[in-house]
């Protein structure tokens, strides 16, 4: 079952002057066609412009298509009586966290958006205090955000959007402004949330590494699903879009750091297979080589 269904998208950017005059026209997306299953983790990646961010901001319908549809949990986008019932479907969370910090507290800033759906006090208070022991913030619920490491805050704008109860969150760049430390708890949070909770999981990233654990990884390009040379899209499981380390470099991309090692080796002349992801499987490898050869 889909849940996100985006079908002959066009999305352009407009540019005008102070006369309202157009100056400058970007096509952003363009006849996309994509679908995501319920309750998948996917991962996004591309180069910059190629799209990946717009199609995010449509999930959420804080832009809506120039030409085709977004449907999200049933519900067209380009409908505006929709818009507050697919934000509360869709949460969106963006690279910076202060721009999505709308409180003095902890606790009241996760409150904001149940109280903006209409979600009565005692259930948004039983909310809070769900989320806040989840995402490991019950000691920071009192604090100012303004106080928090910016891993923290992160957590903070995700339990934001989980106390929503949404079906499906969207985080665009939610690690590039973090350190090791932030990053991996953010990561953490959002795959245990994928896991037991079956939220759909589209995250946006230039981080080769966060993509190895996704379900899925569609490549964008241009605005649309990039292809290989061969014609065949960019859409498929880690290990099958990582074992073609050529074609991602044509679209500006590169493997994993451990799936580049492997293939260096590889070439080197070890008997070792395409497409390995983590630490573990090389080691594994280079294990099983050694010991054949002891």
């Amino acid at each position: 079952m889909n849940i996100i269904k985006a079908a002959g998208v066009v999305y352009k950017y407009t540019l005008r002057d102070e006369e309202n005059k157009l100056l400058e026209t970007h096509t952003a997306l363009e006849e996309l066609d994509l679908e995501i299953e319920k309750g998948s983790f996917v991962c996004i990646l591309g180069h910059n412009g190629s799209g990946k961010s717009s199609f995010a901001r449509l999930i959420n319908a804080l832009n809506v298509p120039d030409e085709g549809t977004v449907i999200v949990s049933g519900m067209n986008t380009s409908d505006p009586g929709e818009h507050l019932k697919i934000r509360g479907k869709a949460g969106m969370v963006f690279q910076n966290p202060d721009n999505q910090i709308v409180a003095n507290v902890v606790e009241e800033d996760i409150a904001f958006g149940p109280e903006n759906l209409g979600v009565p006090s005692d259930e948004i208070l039983r909310r809070v205090r769900e989320v806040t022991e989840r995402l490991g913030l019950g000691m920071f619920r009192l604090k100012s955000p303004g106080r928090l490491s910016g891993g923290q805050k992160q957590r903070v704008a995700i339990a934001g959007i989980l106390a929503m109860k949404p079906e499906c969150i969207v985080l665009d760049e939610p690690t590039a402004m973090l350190d090791p430390s932030g990053r991996k708890y953010v990561l953490e949070a959002v795959h245990e949330l994928n896991r037991r909770e079956g939220i759909t999981i589209i995250l946006i990233t230039h981080n080769m590494e966060e993509a190895v654990d996704a379900d899925r990884i569609i490549v964008f390009d241009r605005g649309k699903i990039a292809v290989d040379s061969c014609d065949r899209p960019l859409d498929g499981t880690p290990r099958e879009i990582f074992s073609r380390p050529g074609e991602l470099k044509a679209h500006s991309l590169r493997v994993p750091v451990i799936t580049e090692l492997a293939d260096e080796l590889r070439k080197a002349g070890l008997d070792i297979p395409g497409g390995i992801l983590t630490r573990q499987e090389l080691e594994e490898c280079l294990t099983a080589l050694y010991s054949a050869k002891a």
